[in-house]
């Protein structure tokens, strides 16, 4: 897989958070020390000022360029994954087509997906070029929630990091792509969703300083209900990617997660009787990255040699929407 991704300059510690709030009823729940021990996080990314979506995708898809030698001029789709478009519309992938100079043959489009938003986007990628309707898809991820919940409660705060990933995929990468599992749960919508800014709920003249005043453009999340449906879904969908590919726990080498917190991973692990040997669990130093979270804890396996070629990997999103999807990637 040719993958390159990008973490702004600014990062976010427990030290930091901690300082937040030592003044309130929360300091003795939210010390450096509870937070790391709540979330397995110790540094979050946060993008630097007025960096939003764009910015970021094009930084980290001009890095896979550099570091595969990759001709622009040969792409001919770009499909961008965000939960935090630069604008309502059109799509921030015409954004970024436009800064990257690609040209007026390839198709764009944004997806929106959150933490299940890689293996979602994977899949799209892989039918856009098996049905011969593209020959080079560029696959970029990017979600700034760090940035836009910078004044949300803290229990949110701990969790996310800023950043942005870039895939390149091509008929020959996609052959050792496998079956893909999807599934949702449109009942678990409001578990984690963000109310202001949709015609549902525009924000307006009338309500703007409401609005801002109570912080209710932040995330509404219910964490344990998020916690429940991610322990309830993952194994079904782990043996329901083994099955599609005719495969067996004992067949894979290596699991990658969407990297939520560690608690929910540990958990998976040990419910899924997951050997440590074969475990991927890097959100200690980055933090939850949304749809970006896969792609970087792969790549960042294979920049340490952990993973080598030829390795079998079981890819699992799952978030948001609610939502899970996954496949088997061969390296």
């Amino acid at each position: 897989m040719k993958i390159s991704y990008y973490l702004p300059n600014n990062t976010l510690s427990n030290e930091y958070l901690a300082k937040s709030v030592e003044n309130t009823d929360l300091a003795n729940e939210f010390t450096a020390q509870k937070i790391y021990e709540k979330s397995g996080i110790k540094t979050r990314f946060i993008a630097n000022d007025g960096e939003i979506v764009s910015h970021m995708c094009v930084k980290a898809a001009n890095k896979l360029f550099c570091e595969y030698n990759i001709d622009k001029k040969n792409i001919d789709f770009i499909i961008l994954c965000t939960e935090n478009p630069d604008y309502i519309f059109p799509a921030t992938a015409f954004i970024v087509h436009e800064k990257l100079g690609l040209g007026k043959q390839a198709g764009a489009f944004d997806i929106n997906v959150g933490c299940s938003g890689y293996t979602h986007g994977l899949a799209i990628a892989k039918g856009l070029i098996e049905s011969g309707s593209a020959k080079k898809v560029l696959f970029c991820t990017c979600d700034i929630q760090a940035s836009i919940n910078k004044n949300a409660k803290i229990a949110q705060r701990i969790i996310f990091s800023d950043a942005a990933s870039a895939t390149l995929l091509d008929e020959n990468n996609i052959q050792k792509i496998g079956k893909f599992i999807f599934g949702s749960d449109g009942s678990g919508f409001y578990s984690m969703y963000s109310k202001y800014g949709g015609m549902a709920y525009p924000i307006n003249k009338e309500n703007h300083n409401e609005v801002f005043k109570n912080d209710d453009v932040e995330i509404n999340m219910n964490g344990s209900e998020i916690v429940l449906f991610s322990l309830r879904e993952v194994p079904i969908m782990v043996k329901n990617i083994l099955a599609a590919n005719n495969l067996t726990m004992n067949d894979i080498d290596f699991f990658i997660f969407h990297q939520s917190n560690m608690l929910i991973l540990k958990t998976l692990i040990k419910m899924l009787n997951i050997p440590t040997k074969k475990t991927i669990l890097d959100i200690e130093e980055i933090g939850n990255t949304s749809s970006s979270s896969i792609a970087i804890t792969l790549k960042r396996a294979i920049e340490n040699d952990t993973i080598k070629s030829g390795s079998k990997i079981l890819i699992a999103g799952y978030g948001v929407g609610l939502s899970w999807s996954g496949s088997i990637l061969k390296i």
